[in-house]
């Protein structure tokens, strides 16, 4: 798949080798963000435990000396509840179709079930090669690895099946092996220093909205939008500010916490994040906002910062 940006990049003379764009998909909370986060090395995506931490298409760039593989990290497949979940859906569909290579990941800890039938069901309409990868083997038996193995392979029977831990990073090196293998030759499509195709202030937004995930636990699911408002950079510091959309009055409270203590720990757990991956003094500066029902609302999907609605 080269598109006309790809193909522009295509003539600068980046390298050549093997190149492709890679999907990675499954239900949500499988690992997918962990898995492209360890196969770069860099805090690219999202990682939480709730369901729709990733929210947009991510381009995460792999190179090597032979190799340019471009990973495509999507949200999880699962039922859509409103047109913000629905948005994500088409992104998924239109990703595993419009790439090189599909990776399908599963998570043998938690029973097959609705979430992974549509998956299986998606991969399976792909006329892509399919990778499916039993994620998480550090956490699961091997008689739980096989159930969902077996499970996945009932519905797509042509897949090449791997096993992983993104976590710790076990298999990874056979599985990007085996990506290499399966790509075309051609020409690299972007330098071989650059690690995605988003700017730091999509990463920041992201990070800071996982921060909020983790400090609001189970009060606050699925309801926070990040948006970086103002960025002031020097040689040495990084200044962010930031508004955190919430759709009701109550949830202000909860994510203010009393007398501010919970965005607080918000700012502090995104500043410390931030200035690891950005490499300098990052201050961030958070607001909490009312925007009410932004999940519905086309200011917000059409944003992508909340997901690529033409990707």
């Amino acid at each position: 798949m080269v598109g006309i940006d790809a193909e522009k990049d295509s003539q600068s003379g980046f390298g050549h080798g093997r190149v492709g764009f890679v999907a990675i998909v499954g239900r949500p909370n499988v690992g997918k963000s962990t898995f492209l986060n360890q196969a770069l090395d860099y805090h690219l995506t999202a990682v939480s435990n709730r369901p729709n931490t990733t929210r947009k298409r991510w381009l995460g760039i792999l190179s090597d000396a032979d190799s340019q593989i471009i990973f495509a990290d999507t949200p999880g497949v699962h039922a859509s509840s409103n047109r913000m979940q629905e948005a994500m859906a088409d992104t998924v569909a239109s990703q595993v179709e419009g790439n090189d290579l599909v990776l399908c990941l599963c998570d043998p800890t938690r029973p097959f079930g609705d979430e992974d039938r549509r998956v299986a069901d998606l991969v399976r309409a792909t006329s892509k090669p399919v990778l499916l990868v039993v994620n998480k083997v550090d956490a699961a038996s091997d008689e739980e690895v096989a159930t969902i193995r077996d499970a996945y392979l009932e519905i797509v029977d042509d897949a090449t099946v791997l096993e992983l831990s993104a976590k710790n990073g076990a298999g990874m090196e056979a599985l990007i092996d085996t990506i290499r293998i399966a790509l075309p030759e051609g020409p690299f499509l972007f330098p071989d220093d650059q690690l995605t195709d988003v700017i730091e202030r999509d990463i920041a937004e992201e990070l800071i909205r996982e921060a909020a995930y983790e400090w609001v636990r189970q009060e606050l699911p699925q309801s926070i939008f990040v948006e970086v408002t103002d960025w002031a950079e020097t040689e040495k510091k990084i200044k962010i500010t930031a508004t955190l959309h919430v759709e009701r009055e109550s949830q202000k409270a909860i994510v203010i916490g009393e007398r501010g203590s919970r965005v607080n720990q918000i700012r502090k757990s995104a500043r410390e994040t931030l200035r690891e991956d950005l490499e300098k003094f990052v201050d961030v500066r958070l607001s909490v906002k009312v925007s009410p029902d932004w999940q519905n609302r086309k200011r917000f999907l059409s944003d992508k910062r909340v997901v690529d609605l033409n990707s």
